[in-house]
């Protein structure tokens, strides 16, 4: 038999140190490598030279597996066809200069593509003939006659595979057609990731884009929302994270809390249950620094995320506290405040200390309460304290709310003394919790009334 590959001691018709460059390998240390139609085992012999592992190579010539293991001991050849492959998988698969001698061109890559790892190559060296068409063209060798495809042939066997062209192979003598290499993988869906802050325009990016190219959208505020009316399956850990606190206006605060609890990935697993293993745009708000960590986790579920950046358009609201401090202080500078200090210090004894309980609502681990208070001004006080059993709380934040009904009750010259406060109270599971010990007032002071009966007030926790 003629010898084909070429090496120091045998010269063979083939220019294989040319075809190895050609190639566009790879880094195959720690790889493992298979080449299918080995003959002598020169690209197996430089997989284990660059420190791939396993290396195999199968040829049907026993003849050339025998020099290749003579060539190559660390690596491990089999005399077998490509009928019956080995099972892998493999992290690169060779097939050079053979595949016009299958029966059934497209099954062969078909089955080559089986046999890689997730993230694995099929490099394929093969003969293009030339045609605008697709179509196989019969081509006559010297020795015998092969179908070729045109390359919108190619492109059609290879529709269903992620594929580049890497350019020509080297041309042998008497080769009726130019030689080119292709890298082939596993086609992959796509997560197309809209994770830039609120008010960067996600949503209407999204709409206006993936419909048309029937990709679903997937929102990750809706998916959270579910999930805190009990209408998704999650983790306790999960339903935890999301509802502490939980708010539908501050979904930004909680996919921030649940990353930091460690559970993102669970999170991630919720979004992609809508795309069933298929090509879908994430439209959600995610802290930069998990942004890498959100990508991981789709390559490790098999996806190729793709990330879409861009500046915000238009002006940036002010932040929520700020916006509240400033109009806060707009409105309070309407009051027409006499300058003398006489009148004001008549105005400041004119009320009498005084605060309300409206509604305590219990809200994952928040004891939500809303009502109002005035101090000696006329004002909401600066300070509130909660007990809750023999545990005494001062709210550090307070969401102050106006209360006109007050206003006109008690002449007061502004309406701002409404409140709404929450504080932690993991202990509260339901209006009985609160029957002892519970009270709200300002240190100092009074102390609040509450509207109604204890065992009357509202809990919204989950049971």
């Amino acid at each position: 038999m003629a010898q084909y590959q070429s090496f120091p001691s045998a010269a063979g018709d083939s220019r294989t140190l040319d075809k190895l460059k050609a190639l566009r390998l790879p880094s195959l240390e720690g790889r493992s490598f298979l080449d299918v139609g080995c003959n002598e085992g020169f690209f197996c012999g430089f997989a284990h030279f660059q420190g791939a592992g396993p290396v195999v190579g199968v040829d049907h010539s026993q003849l050339f597996i025998d020099r290749a293991r003579l060539r190559f001991p660390g690596c491990e050849f089999k005399q077998q066809g490509w009928e019956k492959l080995p099972e892998g998988p493999f992290d690169v698969i060779l097939l050079a200069s053979a595949l016009h001698y299958a029966d059934d061109q497209p099954a062969l890559i078909q089955a080559l593509v089986e046999r890689l790892s997730d993230s694995g190559t099929l490099i394929l060296e093969l003969g293009i003939a030339s045609s605008r068409k697709a179509e196989w063209i019969d081509v006559k060798r010297g020795i015998d006659e092969r179908a070729f495809p045109s390359m919108p042939m190619l492109r059609q066997v290879l529709s269903d595979y992620a594929w580049k062209w890497m350019g020509p192979s080297v041309l042998q003598d008497g080769d009726p057609v130019a030689r080119h290499v292709v890298h082939i993988s596993r086609r992959r869906p796509v997560a197309y990731l809209l994770m830039q802050p609120p008010g960067y325009g996600k949503s209407s990016i999204a709409s206006g884009l993936f419909p048309r190219a029937d990709i679903p959208i997937v929102s990750g505020d809706e998916q959270i929302g579910l999930v805190a009316k009990g209408k998704a399956k999650v983790s306790e850990a999960l339903r935890a994270a999301i509802m502490e606190g939980y708010s539908p206006y501050h979904l930004d605060q909680t996919i921030q809390r649940i990353f930091e609890q460690g559970l993102g990935g669970e999170l991630v697993a919720l979004w992609l249950g809508q795309a069933k293993d298929n090509d879908v745009a994430l439209d959600v708000y995610v802290p930069s620094a998990y942004h890498g960590a959100v990508e991981q986790l789709l390559e490790d579920r098999g996806y190729l995320p793709v990330q879409l950046r861009w500046e915000r358009v238009g002006q940036a609201p002010l932040p929520e506290a700020m916006m509240a401090e400033q109009a806060e202080a707009f409105y309070l500078s309407m009051l027409d405040v006499a300058s003398d200090s006489r009148a004001s210090e008549a105005r400041r004894s004119q009320w009498d200390p005084a605060g309300f309980v409206d509604e305590v609502m219990v809200d994952g681990d928040q004891l939500v309460i809303r009502g109002w208070a005035i101090d000696e001004s006329g004002a909401l006080p600066g300070k509130i304290l909660v007990k809750i059993g023999r545990r005494t709380i001062t709210v550090e934040k307070i969401d102050r709310q106006l209360r006109p009904d007050v206003q006109r009750h008690l002449g007061l010259p502004h309406a701002l003394v409404g409140y709404r406060a929450s504080v932690a109270a993991p202990e509260v599971r339901t209006s009985a919790d609160l029957t002892n010990g519970f009270k709200v007032f300002v240190r100092g002071g009074a102390t609040f009334q509450l509207a109604g009966e204890v065992n009357t007030i509202f809990s919204s926790r989950t049971q």
